[in-house]
């Protein structure tokens, strides 16, 4: 019998019986006379996958994506259903022991959560969701990941932390253009004192510096600006706490005096000028980077217009579709279609989930562990509940 003939569900022979009104030929039992036709649910299949990650991964519409496949909006977002079990994998995976030269790391916020991405200059390496920007979440993301030469960061105390527990020999830039934001928190863009002025003129030279003589100039502006205005900074006034009553001194320019701290800070812990002096082994010292401008404008910012796209999508699925996003980013992605044939569409993580759902409905008294769902009321007399009133 030729292979390509199918087989009834009896296990009987089928044989062509003409065709169906859309041309589709048509299969006939010669035991039990079932007729049906053949199928390829793996083509089907592939099809509304490819048209599930088109419509996460783009700007691509429910309605769209249902009039390039023939079915209307709801017909599609029901075949969607399993698609979003499919596991998005891990991209480190396999790729243990990779050295890069550079590493950028920061966190956004979106209605999924906070999510922490590690990207190079052209490719994304590794996230991680969370709540917040902590020591302990950034440590998670960091130790799949092998210590790279330069980490840049924005500043936040949870990479600072991290980095110094999972990456103690990587040298750590800081992102110039937000210590120059720290710096305007304080003073405004229009200081209205000349200390406040040249603190900030300081603060507006850090992206215009290229060679080392002018990083060293740089320093030592801030080091004789420390010289002129250290009396002043140092000035106190007498207030009265509003919460003892008592009188109490603090510092009377006390914005200007945290700007300098910290330039002060960054300077002292040589993470200003990195990219000037990168550390031995880099490859190519001409492309390191002094700002994250690169991981917030190219996935930060397109993660976020993503999240806009597709507003009203929050929790699981938003992170699930972020995830898909992110992954593609990758340096070697694989094929979604192939990832989510491997998983049989979604098929396996449907059929656990059920299985899971089972063994809980299970649960009894004897037991000690609570059902998931009651449909009775005991109708027992129980002493330590008293006399229940109401209607049932």
């Amino acid at each position: 019998m030729p292979k390509n003939r199918p087989r009834c569900f009896c296990g009987g022979e089928m044989k062509r019986n003409g065709t169906t009104s859309k041309g589709t030929t048509r299969w006939r039992c010669k035991q039990c006379g079932a007729s049906s036709v053949k199928r390829r649910s793996d083509i089907t299949n592939a099809a509304v996958f490819s048209a599930f990650i088109d419509h996460l991964t783009t700007g691509v519409n429910l309605d769209t994506a249902a009039r390039r496949l023939g079915c209307s909006p709801r017909t599609l977002q029901r075949r969607f259903e399993p698609c979003w079990l499919v596991d998005v994998p891990d991209p480190t995976t396999g790729h243990v022991g990779r050295v890069y030269d550079q590493v950028f790391l920061d966190g956004t916020y979106t209605a999924g959560g906070c999510l922490i991405v590690a990207a190079t200059i052209d490719h994304v390496i590794a996230w991680h969701w969370c709540k917040h920007e902590t020591t302990r979440d950034y440590q998670r993301l960091l130790e799949r990941i092998e210590a790279p030469l330069i980490a840049v960061i924005d500043g936040g105390q949870g990479a600072l932390s991290a980095i110094k527990k999972c990456w103690p020999t990587t040298k750590i830039q800081r992102c110039l253009v937000h210590a120059q934001r720290v710096v305007r928190r304080y003073t405004t863009s229009r200081p209205r004192t000349d200390a406040g002025r040249t603190i900030y003129q300081l603060a507006l030279k850090l992206t215009r510096i290229t060679t080392l003589d002018q990083a060293a100039q740089w320093g030592a502006q801030l080091q004789e600006f420390h010289t002129i205005y250290r009396t002043w900074m140092g000035e106190k006034t007498l207030v009265k706490d509003p919460k003892t009553g008592s009188w109490i001194k603090v510092f009377t320019h006390p914005n200007v005096r945290k700007a300098y701290n910290s330039l002060n800070h960054l300077w002292r812990s040589e993470m200003l000028f990195v990219y000037l002096n990168p550390p031995d082994g880099v490859l190519e010292p001409d492309q390191i980077k002094r700002t994250t401008n690169s991981l917030e404008g190219g996935i930060n910012a397109q993660l976020k217009l993503l999240a806009r796209t597709h507003r009203g999508r929050t929790g699981e699925h938003q992170r699930r579709m972020l995830d898909w996003w992110l992954y593609l980013k990758t340096e070697l992605p694989d094929d979604p279609v192939r990832i989510a044939k491997q998983s049989n569409w979604g098929q396996g993580q449907l059929a656990k989930v059920s299985t899971l759902t089972r063994n809980e409905n299970q649960a009894d008294h004897e037991t000690g562990r609570p059902a998931l769902y009651d449909n009775t009321i005991d109708t027992n007399y129980t002493h330590s509940i008293g006399i229940q009133k109401g209607q049932i």
